[in-house]
């Protein structure tokens, strides 16, 4: 308005439009448009109007100007009715057409609801006080080529920033998942020696399990980091950024700035070189909003306003459900773990720290291991097992041996035999089923039986059973033949020197006959 008013001024003491844009260094055109806009308006002959009144008239004059009226004009006070409620556009086209049968395009009333929603986007920055906030976010920075791996991964900026001093901690990650969330917090405490008493994060899935406004459902491990740390959590709300924005801004910082035609070898020679990028450019710049230097306002300020570190560290905790299989055990992280027999087919919630997993059933601890990081590992409680099943595997051969040995000589000996002979089939179940028998029989008869089952050379359980509930125990075992063979003596028709001396006498001629 004060340009205007300057034209049109020069152009009542000048009288022309050429002299009077060749005096302000103006086009002609705008002159001539200018001067038309004053005539038609009429503020051209008297002394010239004030700059409020000039701005009323030529706002006046581009209404006139603009395009016609919408369609939707006659329905204005509704669609600001609609909008006050906070209802969707989509939902505000439907009522639009079902009340007023209205049918025209969504980007039409988009287009004409827009100076209505701008009206309401009226944001407010908030200051904190020193140690109250802090803002954490993953960022997006590219592609690094991986030695370990031997291909290109994506790399994943973790920032925290300080609400107070924008002072922030940065770390380059492969991953996103919930160890390298609550392991890069851990580390970022340690960097500013203190945490601030809140965190405000977006609602990303290794966090925020599900997102609400009043109720959001946060991650049980990451509740027990808060616990351990004495920070709050404090989620956005849904599709909100702007609600952190001051995380959001070091995000697009550290990757025009720092990852921008930056090369390095592995991921941690990178994250030495941001860290000493952190502190000693980002943390020394002069920052556009606070026009003071990060690191030098933290340091002065907001360091001592922090609470301090707990005497341990946090044991990265991550909590998990496993359904228990058919074989007693859950799979963890590939690995595999028994639990009681009598959860079979439930689904336990799996504890892991850095050298335990623990199994929980309503909150009761119901099983406990020793952490394994090879896959495909096992780790058993043989009294996970029912009895039924477990006797099964703690009567081994020697188990049996030994019991064997306890009834007598004989069961002792059929029992190795059974297990130690030649046979092709393995013979553990057959010996686990025979001393079973010495439950129902005394060792007496045990000890008989067996000793008629090794006499007879038949090595079945069919057949010591048989012996025993036939009691053919009980009787006598029949004379061994060879025995009696071995005992029955012999006498010879002649004397045994009749044979001697026949033989002497046969070799004499023999020598006498070789001498001729």
């Amino acid at each position: 308005m004060v340009t205007i008013r300057e034209i049109l001024r020069n152009y009542k003491l000048l009288g022309a439009i050429k002299p009077t844009a060749r005096a302000l260094s103006c086009a002609k055109g705008t002159v001539k448009r200018i001067v038309r806009f004053a005539r038609e308006a009429g503020i051209l002959e008297g002394e010239l109007p004030s700059e409020s009144q000039l701005n009323s008239a030529w706002k006046a004059r581009k209404k006139r100007a603009s395009k016609p009226s919408s369609a939707l004009e006659p329905l204005r006070e509704n669609i600001q009715a609609l909008l006050q409620a906070d209802i969707p556009l989509v939902r505000i086209q439907e009522l639009l057409a079902e009340r007023h049968g209205w049918s025209g395009h969504y980007e039409t009333l988009k287009r004409f609801t827009r100076p209505f929603r701008e009206d309401r986007k009226v944001c407010v920055r908030l200051e904190v006080s020193p140690g109250e906030e802090a803002q954490v976010d993953f960022g997006y920075l590219g592609l690094h080529e991986d030695p370990q791996a031997g291909r290109r991964r994506k790399v994943w900026l973790f920032l925290m920033t300080l609400s107070h001093s924008r002072h922030f901690y940065a770390e380059m990650v492969y991953t996103q998942d919930l160890y390298t969330w609550i392991a890069c917090h851990r580390r970022a405490f340690e960097f500013f020696g203190g945490v601030p008493k809140k965190i405000i994060l977006d609602n990303l899935k290794t966090a925020v399990v599900k997102a609400a406004l009043y109720d959001p459902l946060v991650n049980r491990s990451y509740l027990e980091c808060a616990g351990h740390y004495g920070f709050v959590l404090s989620p956005c709300r849904v599709a909100t950024p702007q609600h952190k924005g001051k995380v959001e801004r070091s995000v697009g910082y550290v990757q025009k700035s720092f990852w921008a035609g930056r090369a390095f070898l592995t991921l941690s020679e990178g994250n030495s070189q941001l860290r000493e990028w952190v502190l000693n450019h980002a943390g020394l710049r002069d920052h556009g909003t606070t026009h003071q230097q990060p690191r030098v306002a933290f340091e002065m300020v907001e360091k001592q306003a922090l609470k301090p570190l707990p005497h341990q560290p946090f044991s990265l905790v991550a909590w998990k459900e496993a359904k228990v299989h058919p074989d007693c055990h859950v799979t963890v992280e590939g690995s595999y773990y028994s639990v009681p027999h009598r959860f079979r087919g439930l689904t336990l919630l799996i504890r892991l720290t850095d050298n335990l997993v623990q199994a929980f059933h309503n909150h009761e601890l119901v099983a406990s291991h020793n952490r394994s990081f090879r896959k495909g590992s096992r780790s058993t409680v043989k009294d996970h097992y029912p009895p039924e099943k477990l006797a099964f595997l703690e009567h081994t051969p020697q188990w049996c041996l030994r019991e064997s040995s306890r009834i007598g000589e004989a069961t002792h000996e059929l029992m190795r035999q059974i297990l130690l002979g030649r046979h092709p089939l393995d013979g553990l179940r057959k010996a686990q089923a025979i001393l079973r028998l010495a439950k129902s029989y005394l060792p007496q008869r045990m000890e008989a039986a067996s000793k008629r089952a090794l006499y007879y050379e038949t090595f079945t359980y069919q057949s010591l059973k048989n012996i025993l509930q036939q009691g053919l125990d009980q009787k006598p075992l029949p004379e061994d033949p060879r025995a009696e063979e071995a005992s029955q003596t012999f006498a010879f028709a002649r004397p045994i020197g009749d044979f001697l001396d026949a033989s002497a006498h046969k070799n004499q001629l023999q020598e006498e006959t070789s001498w001729k």
